[in-house]
């Protein structure tokens, strides 16, 4: 019976790393095509408007799943894994939401924001943790 106990924590293991998605830092994350950007205005650099960087992690878990992005309610743009988009925002309080679009129980998650020029905003949109797909701030 040992080695089936061994074989089983195995693939317990295997299947838990494989469920996480990983940060993917700015510096190697791919632009999104411009075919799926729905909202091209959000991505224009606009004098007083703040920058938002939002990035989708790599990882197996929902690797063939889109995260439709929103930004205050307006469907803003479709992200694949280890992809980045650099947004202009006014200044103050904003939503970002993200919703896994043409999958299956990928979920979808809020995040509030104080948006200000002061600082660039960084947002990873990630999936894991038993919580679906999910937006929240990263150092990343």
């Amino acid at each position: 019976m040992r080695p089936v106990r061994h074989y089983a924590l195995s693939v317990v293991a295997v299947l838990a790393i494989g469920c996480n998605t990983t940060p993917v830092p700015s510096s190697s994350a791919l632009p999104i095509p411009p075919e799926r950007v729905y909202a091209p205005e959000f991505t224009k650099a606009q004098t007083g408007f703040a920058l938002v960087v939002v990035t989708r992690d790599k990882g197996l878990k929902a690797k063939d799943c889109t995260a439709r992005l929103f930004v205050d309610g307006t469907r803003v743009a479709d992200m694949r894994p280890s992809e980045q988009i650099r947004l202009f925002i006014e200044e103050g309080q904003t939503i970002f939401g993200v919703t896994a679009y043409r999958c299956f129980g990928g979920g979808s998650d809020q995040t509030s924001v104080a948006v200000t020029r002061a600082k660039p905003v960084l947002l990873r949109i990630s999936v894991g943790g038993g919580k679906g797909m999910t937006i929240q701030p990263s150092p990343f």
